[in-house]
Parts: structure tokens; sequence; C-alpha cells
């Protein structure tokens, strides 16, 4: 947009130069002279196409909207070498006309196109809806309208002004486009402060809701913490802000429906990795009859796919850096290996290191390790979550020995969370919604959610969204603001991708299908 408004200034810069004179004294400055005239509107179309997230379908068109400017580029460098060459290719009274009459002409065309060209864009998306409901893509979609008709209305005033020109032989020059050049600036400079100030307000709102949100999810993910781990370590996590909050979040929640050892242990090695970004992890554990530390599961270097540990070792309990850690049963972070005689070469040679006892009710469980590349890369965050982890695991592996587990209840924080959100927001009035969009936007595995959903809600993922989806659209069915929108149209209102899912859905639930439903209202009524 900027570009637009700055090159369109430029042409009729280039104009008034031209009309004082200017060039005639210094005939130089036609050197400098392009038909960015040609250029302005594929700058508009473009920005409508940014605005409305469509930018890669400008891209598919872009060589068609840019072959005028090339054209009238061509053209232009012609008619410069033309004068060079004293007019020997075109006349003086031809190139006038092409300088003057087909230019601005074929300007005053091409910005019409455009003009309608984005009209199109801005109708297709409200079409397509933009996967929000209708109500929020007009409410996107008005500030650039207002943007549209105004350029519009120029686009015809300027028509005006030609015709003008044409009917009065008397009226020579410039000076009937002065005025409207007055307008095209103060149309640009109004395009900036309201811009300006249209994309503050989006920002600002943007911000607010990512703070209330972020405040939201930290209370609902401490909550569901709150049967895993101690106020200490609570207060901890709070003070350790949202970032710790949701990756303990994840694991916890990744861990759920893991019952045997090796899918615990293979899962919080996959997530260290993933979500703290190391380079790689390791999990020992506690052989009592051997009193030796086992690698039981690793990713990095050290995992050769398939749940399978590339040449597994064993440690004694005091030697190396892992086996004292886990004979003291305190942790250690290793900024410079090098300096430290206890560290075991395994597969290959690190720089720092951070280990971790795994520990349940005093007594040794295991250890969870992790080395880097880097001198000190191990930091307080990092050990503060291996911690976390390491209690996470130990109370899991408990609870599978056991054969016990946490059950789900009504007041579980993450369905009550995902219904909140569901609901607040009206999500399901979005048709591309999925498990895994909301598992990511809940910072939880997707399997836990499914089972949340099954468990506490009775039926699957897509069911329990189509409840709401069906719930709106019957309020729609008999609203009369809705009474000129087809049934098609009220069922992608509501959040369906189709009508036969639409469809399908609605009789499932009612019995009957949204005409019958309407109708019977109607009928009533």
């Amino acid at each position: 947009m900027l570009w637009f408004i700055l090159l369109s200034n430029l042409v009729i810069l280039q104009v008034i130069l031209i009309d004082i004179g200017l060039t005639k004294s210094f005939p130089i400055l036609l050197l400098f002279y392009l038909p960015f005239q040609f250029l302005c509107p594929v700058l508009f179309v473009a920005f409508t196409y940014s605005y409305v997230d469509r930018f890669g379908f400008f891209k598919k068109y872009r060589f068609l909207f840019l072959l005028p400017f090339g054209i009238f580029l061509v053209l232009y460098t012609l008619l410069k070498v033309n004068v060079f060459l004293d007019y020997a290719w075109i006349s003086k009274g031809m190139a006038a006309w092409i300088g003057a009459e087909l230019d601005e002409n074929s300007a005053l065309a091409f910005s019409l196109f455009a003009a309608l060209w984005n009209y199109r864009v801005i109708r297709r998306y409200e079409n397509e809806l933009g996967g929000f409901p209708y109500q929020l893509v007009i409410k996107k979609t008005a500030w650039l309208k207002k943007i549209f008709v105004i350029m519009t209305v120029l686009c015809f005033l300027w028509v005006l002004v030609i015709l003008y020109l044409k009917i009065d032989e008397n009226v020579s020059g410039h000076g009937p486009y002065y005025p409207l050049w007055l307008l095209f600036i103060g149309y640009y400079v109004g395009c900036l402060i309201w811009g300006s100030k249209h994309i503050k307000q989006v920002e600002d709102k943007k911000t607010t809701e990512k703070a209330t949100l972020r405040s939201v999810n930290e209370n609902f993910q401490i909550s569901g913490l709150q049967k895993i781990f101690s106020e200490t370590e609570l207060s901890a996590i709070q003070e350790s802000r949202h970032q710790v909050t949701e990756i303990l979040g994840y694991f916890a929640t990744s861990l759920f429906d893991k019952n045997t050892e090796s899918d615990v242990l293979w899962d919080i090695v996959k997530n260290c990795i993933s979500k703290l970004k190391l380079e790689d992890c390791v999990i020992y554990l506690h052989d009592k009859k051997s009193n030796m530390l086992v690698q039981k599961a690793a990713f990095g270097d050290k995992d050769m796919g398939g749940k399978k540990i590339v040449s597994p070792i064993e440690i004694p309990l005091g030697k190396g850096i892992v086996g004292s850690v886990a004979q003291n049963l305190q942790w250690e972070i290793v900024n410079d290996i090098s300096q430290d005689s206890r560290y075991l070469f395994d597969v290959r040679s690190a720089k720092s290191e951070l280990t971790v006892p795994i520990i349940h009710e005093n007594n040794l469980v295991g250890v969870l390790d992790s080395e880097n590349s880097m001198k000190g890369f191990f930091t307080e965050k990092h050990l503060l979550v291996f911690q976390l982890i390491a209690k996470l695991t130990a109370t899991k592996l408990y609870q599978i020995k056991k054969n016990t587990g946490i059950s789900l209840t009504d007041d579980n924080c993450y369905y009550k969370q995902f219904v909140s959100w569901l609901e607040g927001q009206k999500k399901y009035l979005d048709p591309n919604l999925s498990l895994q969009i909301s598992s990511e936007h809940l910072n939880i595995s997707p399997g836990y959610l499914s089972q949340i959903i099954n468990q506490l809600g009775g039926i699957n993922f897509s069911e329990f969204v189509n409840v709401y989806r069906v719930n709106a659209s019957k309020k729609m069915l008999i609203n009369p603001e809705f009474g000129n929108y087809t049934i098609l149209a009220i069922g992608l209102e509501a959040g369906f991708n189709s009508k036969s899912a639409f469809y399908n859905a609605f009789k499932k639930q009612t019995g009957e299908t949204p005409s019958e439903y309407r109708q019977r209202y109607l009928m009533v009524s």
C-alpha cells in the first residue's frame, strides 16, 4: 500500500514537471520518466489480495497485471530513443499522441479494470466466508470496500475530466486535472492515516486477546497439574510463566494414554527433543538386581528407530556424571565437559551436560540425561523443566506398576478449557476446525483431547463440534434475519463445509432435514 501511494504521487509529479515546463529546460529529466501509472493498479490489487489472506492467488495472475507496464516501458524507451534520433522512427505528432492520448486512456482503462478485479476479489472472499463466520468476514471487508469505492469514484471523475476536455475545445493544458490531482493526493494521505490507525487498532486488539488467552490457558494448565506436583513445584511453574506450563501440560497429557513402561519413556525423550529443542535425550532406569543404570530410551544419536538404542550401555552407580547423579540423588549441570574427568564417552563427544535423577518416594527410579555440542548450553529453565519431567515420569511409571491412573471426570480442566474456547469464541463456526488445531490451541496431545471428548462427551470430536453447529443452524433457520438465506448458506454459516455434511449431521441429531425443520416452524408460527 505504501508503494502504491508513493508511485501514484510520483505519476502526478511527472506530469506537473512537464506542465510547468521544467522538462523543457532540463530534457534529461525525461530519461527518468517511467509508466508508473500502469504499476499502481497492480500494487492496489496486490494490497487487496494480501489483506484478505489470498496473496498466493495474486502471484498466479501477476504476469497478466504486469503486462501493460512492460508494454509501455518498452514504448517509453522507444519514444526516448526516437527523440534523440530527431524523430527518425515516429513523427512528432504521433509521439505526442502516444504520450498523451494513448497513455492516459490506457492507464484509465487499466485502473477501472483493476477496480473491477478488486471487487471480484472481495466478493469471492465473502462468498468463501474466509473460514470465519459471515458477520466477521463482512466486518473485515468493510474497511477494504470503502477504499475500493472511493478509488472507483475518483476513476470516474477522471473519465469526466477527459470527456470535458474532449467536448470543450477551448480548454487546453492540464488545468482541469489539478482539482482531480488534489483529490487523489488527499485520498492517498487519508489511506495512509486511516490505514495506520486501522492497523494499530487490529494489533492492539490481538495483543489484548493474546494476553487474555495466555492467562486463561495458564490457569487451566496449572489446575491440571495439581494432581501431580506439590504446591512448591507449582509455585515454581507459575513463576516460570507460560513456556514451562505449556511444555509440562503437553507432557502430562501425551502420557495419559501410555500404558507400558517403554511407551512412557520413548514419549518422554521424543518430547524433550521437540519441545525443548535439544540435540539428544537419554533415559536410564535403575536395575536393582545388578545395581546398574541401563539405557532404556533415547532420541538423537543413540536412536536407531523402532524404539531401539544404538549400542545401549550400562553404568554402575557412582561412575561417570550419570552414575554420580544417581548415587547422590542430586542433579548436575556441567557447562564444560572437557574439565570434568568423570565424563564417559558414548556415541559422540559433547561439551555440556544436564543430568537429573528420577526419584519416587526417595527411591531412585532412573536418570534423565541430555548432552549438547555447545559449552554452557543448559540454563536454569532447562533444569526446572527436567526436574518436573523427572517427577512426571516417576509418577506415571508408578501408576503403570500399580495399575492405577488419573481418571477423567467432568471437572477435567482441559475439557472445561476446550468447551469454554469452543463456546466463548464460537470456534465451531470455523469449517476448518480440527482435532489437531484444537489440541495445539490447548497445548495437549490430540490423542488425549480425543479421549477426553469420547469419555466425557460420549461422542467423537466431529460429532461433538457438530452438536454446536446444528444448534446454531436451528436458531438461524427460524430467525427472520436469516429469512433470505438458502438452506446451504445457513449450513455454511454454522460451520459445515458441505451440503451433505450439514444435512447428515442435522438429520442425525433432529430426525428431520433442515428444510423440514424450517417448514414445520413456519407452519406452526
